[in-house]
């Protein structure tokens, strides 16, 4: 395989050494176009480099590598380096990164990296901050919409017009405590640290077409198997998911990545299955070629810890009630003993004697 090198852009002249201690050590890695399968294989990679690594799905993670530099005694941008050729390597996959000396730095660092290179950041603060100054305010964590059109009432639409303000002012108008949080973040300080977690626990299916598939019709027919399959699987488990994600892979292996956080935790099939048909129809896929489909539920919980919010809609509340019968009779006479007539395999016409 043939891997493009790696480039890394700096702000700072000096060359790196293993000691030096001028470069951030937080490094946000973000992986293109990693399955949710292959995703959760990567930690095993990164987790060779440093244990302290925060998983922030569907794509990226964060590491702390102030241990692995004077581990392995490399600079931090040479433990990226090392990191993007293994993931090359193993799994076939690019990945971008940025390193920075806290976490929204990195981050920052990351979205600021061309494909296939690590940004890197130092730790000087003067240089943190004409980082930030041209940045837009939707930039810096914590800030939403609605916190971003309340400071544009006010003039303030970049990272450098918030950091110009005095504390005073900035307390205000978005209030004492978001006020002084916004503040720091403007001058470049992130209090938070990078909490070891693994990928979070959720169920696959997926549906691989003998062919490319062009018809939506046979596309929404496997994410019905899918919304079965997972829901059995749920309820059997005794367990309701919030999140469901939805991969599409194409003819030429790229995908596209769509989830949604439910309202009301779920194990019901039609619940899963309209999410689904929700998420494939937002992707306008028009002439698209399909090659396979994966879903995913995550967050989970123990079913005892749900609420179940009545509908009063008579064919979601049937579908309800039959949904412990056709677990049993699963349990009984095996998978998909009992499954929607949809997903019945239709029956080829016999060719007529002459």
């Amino acid at each position: 395989m043939t891997t493009r090198p790696l480039t890394t852009h700096r702000m700072t002249t000096r060359p790196p050494t293993a000691t030096d201690t001028s470069a951030g050590t937080i490094l946000h890695l973000r992986v293109h176009r990693a399955g949710f399968e292959t995703y959760r294989e990567l930690f095993t990679v990164l987790g060779d480099t440093t244990p302290v690594v925060q998983a922030l799905p569907p794509d990226s993670a964060l590491l702390d590598l102030a241990g692995a530099t004077r581990y392995f005694g490399l600079a931090p941008e040479q433990l990226a380096d090392r990191l993007q050729t293994r993931l090359a390597a193993r799994y076939g996959l690019a990945s971008t990164g940025g390193i920075g000396p806290n976490r929204m730095l990195a981050t920052l660092a990351a979205d600021a990296a061309t494909p296939g290179t690590v940004h890197v950041l130092p730790a000087d603060r003067a240089e943190s901050e004409r980082f930030l100054r041209g940045r837009p305010l939707r930039a810096l964590p914590g800030i939403g919409p609605a916190l971003e059109r309340q400071l544009a009432r006010y003039g303030i639409e970049t990272v450098g017009d918030l950091a110009d303000l005095p504390l005073a002012t900035v307390q205000r108008v978005v209030g004492a405590s978001t006020g002084r949080l916004l503040h720091e973040r403007a001058h470049g300080t992130d209090r938070r640290t990078v909490a070891p977690a693994g990928p979070p626990a959720g169920i696959t299916s997926t549906h691989r077409f003998d062919r490319d598939v062009l018809d939506p019709a046979e596309i929404r027919r496997a994410l019905l198997s899918a919304a079965t399959d997972l829901g059995t699987r749920l309820r059997t488990a005794g367990q309701i998911a919030r999140g469901v994600e939805l991969q599409v892979t194409y003819a030429d292996r790229s995908t596209t990545t769509r989830s949604r956080t439910l309202g009301e935790p779920t194990a019901h099939t039609p619940a899963l299955q309209r999410v689904l048909y929700e998420l494939l129809s937002a992707l306008a896929l028009q002439r698209a070629r399909v090659r396979a489909v994966t879903v995913r539920v995550g967050e989970l919980a123990a079913a005892a810890r749900g609420a179940e919010q009545l509908t009063f809609d008579r064919l979601i509340e049937n579908a309800r009630t039959l949904e412990p019968v056709i677990d049993r009779a699963g349990l009984r006479f095996g998978t998909g003993a009992v499954h929607p007539a949809a997903l019945v395999e239709p029956r080829r016409p016999r060719a007529r004697r002459a």
